[in-house]
């Protein structure tokens, strides 16, 4: 169940990513891009991550429960074993890196006084990357072992 959730985590992150940055570039066809409004559209970008990723893992769950019914078993939900924890730090020791470059980045911009709409956007593309490459990291890990 737990790969599975990192599945859904892993189509989710890029989805998001591009629906967010369309709505962007979209906007910037018509005006400079420190006039954009990027706040609201962030703001949903971010619950929208949290929603699905919800939905994705409550999806996996009934997902597990229906093929352990087809195949006679009862579906086991547990918080998982060594194996899970193990590629669940490797996930984040990998993301972190890319967390830690976009935060520095971002100080960079805003120690250069430019627009807070690059320093925000730096920060969403970063954490967008690092969920991405710790979702990727735990998939990799799970399919080839750890």
């Amino acid at each position: 169940m737990t790969e599975r959730t990192v599945w859904a985590t892993l189509v989710v992150f890029p989805l998001v990513g591009i629906v967010y940055f369309t709505v962007i570039l979209t906007q910037a066809a018509d005006r400079p891009l420190e006039e954009i409004s990027w706040v609201t559209p962030m703001l949903w970008a971010w619950g929208s991550l949290i929603v699905f990723i919800i939905l994705g893992t409550i999806a996996s769950a009934i997902a597990t429960a229906i093929q352990a019914e087809v195949s006679g078993e009862k579906a086991e939900f547990e918080d998982g074993d060594e194996r899970d924890k193990q590629i669940e730090r490797l996930g984040n020791a990998r993301a972190y890196g890319m967390s830690s470059f976009g935060g520095l980045a971002a100080t960079v911009l805003l120690m250069l006084d430019l627009d807070r709409f690059w320093a925000a956007n730096t920060l969403f593309l970063a954490g967008l990357i690092a969920g991405i490459i710790a979702a990727g990291s735990r998939a990799y890990a799970y399919r080839t072992g750890l």
